[in-house]
């Protein structure tokens, strides 16, 4: 637990064990469990094996999972050591254990984990004494790595069941937190020195944590909707995870509360309304203005111009100079949250409280550090002060090179309130490192440069400046040698290495590119929208100045005409990306940004080979070659009332079966969650309703071919309509990003039966009639109701009965199968969806040579 937590109290598992764990074998429980429906599995290799799980009552199945899980397991893998009635307690959490027999004692127990982690390094040191030359272990680490795979499948299994919202959250969490524990102490114990490449034990215990949404709400309301998001998503550890949850922020959670899951507006402000800042709410003291004429001149030559602060008893004597920038001078590179109100969108100056604040600050570090030939003196950069609000041509020169003052800084010095308002001395270098990664600061787009370049990045805290890169050496050393926070030490290491890899790439690593760059923003915002292409520009080593040659509107897309000349041409997987997209004619295919880009929904752009498939961009679009396959709604007979489909609740806006020719079947479906809200977004309207009601043929084009081998595997796809072809090229324009999945064995024979089942009720009397009505009050849909209330009957009628005939085992199963995730499913109402026309049907794969231009 952070020292700073939002709750002081870990939370309360509850203990529900109904008898002693057997002391038998683990990996064979279940056989023997007579007291199990002899239907359950006796061996569990998949999550589906644990369907049974379903028809368990609560009580029994929580009873299994704790005994079985978590102290079967304790007691297989530490033996001796483990005393079951050590970790059971009857009260708080703050009482010591008394029990002896944990069954029989108290009418509320809770877990009790305060052992553990000493039983786990006597465990670790135990078989570290045996290690030496020629003593082979591995026969006991591949034991305890299969104990770990039967419990992640196992939880795995409850959390997908239906039963899964009913079980107690923290009963989960507290078996996988130990699966956690376990693989980190077992690589360690058995001296595993890759925990990536020769790690047997399974790794996604987070998973437990994750779906128990609720406990990042009630654990702490400080939370920032978009920390949640990417805790759950970024976050590699379950340790982690709850680690950051508990954290205890030190600003407001008011700050946050217009925040979204896909954005945070806390540091989205309106210039025109932006507040420039004194060091205390009271204070009335003045602007001081630098000599913006000065500044222009020196960056004019190529150089860069500082600022050294000329002290003084009165604030109102306090001067500023402007200097040039060589070799020998030694400066502070400040960076800092504008909206904690450094920054000044008006003009080039600060309150004179601030400016002695900076002072203090560089004196602090003229004092403290060992710097040669430093003559007591250190100078100041920072860009409210040092890029010109005006001219524009000034500002965009300035902004061009905006890499140089932290590259060649002596110091670049993080100033964040979330920081600022907590006192370093108190906390370990843990925390510390978590609490700079997690805070304002790092969810600044502009920190990805200014954090990444410099060789010495330090963070003012309450009551000290920390240095990063000692904090991080010491978490190294934590990862070496406590395994109870091995986890969090791993995932701060990795955090560290993606922050830096961007200008300090280690030996072997790829060069910069737009995968790195979509993995790297996000959960980042700027407080200017048109900074975010200038920023991108300048990781990638792109012509900023021609970014900058222009409206402000329009400079992402001229960051997306530069990107060709990193690889040849643009990945075009970018195609499948969710999001706002640009309006411009021929960039419309193009993320308006990449900070909207979900990291979960645009894994496609981040795993693309870019190399391979470089597609070339020309004025009318992105051209590309892709599986392609004609695709529209079913056809019914003229004149059939469509909106029978309302009538039978078979109308999903989101999701659609796919029949081909060969009856094989999809299922096409479109992601609406928080998508559609942004101006520009490709997703605006339902998927039905654009399948409903396109005007043009649609054509379906997909990430890769479709594979009958490989069932269910989900591809993103795109849905377009041609505008014309010209030059052996069909010029087309991006209509929806949607998934597309090739449907398992039991579910395509499933479909197949209730569209040839609605092909005999097609060719019955009854269709003619309907679509006889449906003609003839083809101009008043609606009054033709009242009239076919007999014909509803017998159609409902023929539907049950046409179901009842169909006796194949493997529909039958299918259907109980489909019914057991879907309480709304059932064979007649498939045939209805069938017989309603309410499914597309999808061509054959169009030629491969077929090259689309795409707008």
């Amino acid at each position: 637990m952070p020292k700073h937590a939002a709750s002081a109290e870990p939370p309360l598992v509850p203990y529900v064990c109904r008898g002693e764990y057997d002391g038998g074998p683990f990996l064979t429980y279940l056989t023997r469990r007579t007291d199990l429906d002899a239907s359950v599995p006796r061996v569990v290799t998949d999550p589906s094996d644990l369907a049974w799980f379903v028809q368990m009552p609560l009580e029994e199945l929580e009873d299994l999972i704790q005994t079985w899980l978590f102290f079967g397991l304790l007691t297989e893998v530490f033996g001796d050591l483990f005393i079951p009635s050590h970790y059971v307690r009857t009260t708080g959490p703050t009482q010591p254990p008394e029990l002896t027999n944990p069954v029989s004692i108290g009418t509320e127990k809770f877990l009790n984990t305060s052992r553990l982690l000493p039983m786990v390094n006597s465990w670790t040191n135990r078989i570290q004494s045996t290690l030496g030359p020629g003593v082979n272990l591995q026969n006991g680490y591949k034991h305890i790595a299969a104990c770990l795979h039967l419990t992640l499948t196992t939880l795995r299994g409850v959390t997908f069941s239906m039963t899964a919202g009913l079980v107690d959250p923290w009963i989960l969490t507290a078996i996988a937190s130990v699966g956690e524990l376990l693989e980190n102490a077992s690589n360690h114990a058995y001296a595993i020195r890759n925990p990536v490449t020769a790690n047997l034990c399974p790794s996604g215990w987070k998973i437990h944590y994750m779906e128990a949404q609720s406990l990042f709400h009630t654990q702490n309301d400080d939370l920032c909707p978009h920390e949640v998001h990417r805790i759950r998503y970024q976050a590699m550890s379950l340790q982690t995870q709850h680690y950051l949850t508990c954290l205890k922020r030190e600003m407001p959670s008011s700050r946050h509360q217009h925040c979204t899951e896909r954005q945070c507006r806390a540091n989205l402000k309106d210039l025109g309304q932006y507040v420039v800042r004194h060091q205390q709410e009271d204070c009335q003291c003045t602007h001081l203005f630098v000599n913006v004429e000065e500044i222009i001149s020196i960056l004019s030559k190529g150089s860069l111009p500082l600022l050294r602060i000329l002290p003084a008893p009165l604030l109102s004597d306090i001067r500023v100079e402007v200097v040039e920038a060589t070799p020998e001078v030694h400066y502070l590179a400040l960076s800092h949250v504008w909206a904690d109100g450094l920054g000044n969108p008006h003009s080039n100056s600060l309150p004179r409280c601030q400016l002695q604040a900076l002072f203090k600050l560089s004196r602090l570090f003229v004092e403290t550090q060992e710097v040669e030939a430093l003559d007591q003196e250190m100078l100041i950069w920072i860009d409210t002060l040092c890029c010109p609000v005006k001219p524009m041509e000034a500002k965009a020169m300035a902004l061009s090179r905006m890499k140089e003052p932290n590259t060649d800084a002596t110091y670049v010095v993080v100033l964040s309130a979330s920081l600022q308002n907590i006192n370093a001395q108190v906390l370990d270098p843990m925390e510390i490192c978590l609490r700079i990664l997690t805070s304002e600061w790092m969810r600044r787009l502009w920190t990805l440069q200014e954090g990444a370049l410099p060789g010495s990045l330090w963070f003012h805290f309450n009551d000290a400046v920390v240095d990063l890169r000692q904090m991080w050496l010491k978490v190294v050393d934590i990862f070496k040698n406590d395994i109870g926070q091995r986890g969090l030490a791993l995932d701060v290491m990795a955090l560290q290495k993606n922050l830096r890899r961007f200008f300090h790439p280690e030996k072997g690593e790829q060069p910069l590119d737009l995968e790195a760059i979509n993995q790297a923003v996000q959960y980042r915002s700027v407080t200017v929208a048109s900074d975010e292409p200038l920023l991108i520009a300048g990781l990638l080593s792109l012509d900023i100045a021609h970014v900058l040659d222009g409206s402000e509107e329009s400079r992402m897309q001229r960051l997306w005409a530069l990107m060709p000349s990193i690889h040849g041409g643009i990945p075009k997987n970018v195609l499948f990306c969710r999001g706002a997209r640009l309006h411009q004619k021929g960039f419309r295919w193009a993320p308006a940004s990449l900070l909207s880009l979900s990291e979960v929904r645009n894994e496609r752009l981040r795993n693309s080979e870019i190399d391979e498939d470089a597609s070339p961009l020309t004025p009318a679009g992105l051209c590309v070659r892709l599986p392609a396959f004609s695709i529209k709604m079913a056809s019914v007979p003229n004149g059939f009332p469509r909106d029978l489909w309302d009538t039978w609740g078979q109308k999903d806006d989101n999701i659609m079966y796919c029949r081909s020719n060969q009856g094989l079947w999809f299922v096409v479906w479109a992601d609406y969650d928080g998508f559609g809200e942004a101006d520009g977004d490709i997703n605006r309207s339902s998927l039905h309703q654009l399948l409903e009601t396109s005007t043009s043929p649609l054509t379906l084009l997909t990430a890769r071919e479709l594979s009958f081998d490989v069932r269910a595997e989900v591809t993103d796809g795109l849905l377009v309509h041609k505008d014309f072809d010209e030059d052996n090229i069909s010029r087309v324009t991006s209509d929806m990003v949607v998934n597309v999945a090739v449907e398992a064995e039991t579910t395509v024979a499933l479909l197949e039966a209730a569209y040839q089942a609605s092909r005999t009720l097609l060719n019955d009397d009854i269709t003619t009639q309907l679509a006889t009505l449906g003609l003839e009050h083809e101009s008043d849909p609606q009054s033709w109701h009242p009239a076919y209330a007999s014909l509803e009957a017998q159609l409902t009628q023929k539907i049950f009965t046409l179901s009842q005939d169909i006796r194949d085992p493997r529909i039958v199963d299918a259907v109980r199968a489909h019914s057991n995730r879907d309480e709304n499913f059932s064979l007649p109402s498939m045939i209805a969806t069938a017989y309603l026309g309410c499914y597309c049907e999808l061509g054959p794969m169009l030629p491969s040579t077929t090259e689309w231009c795409v707008d």
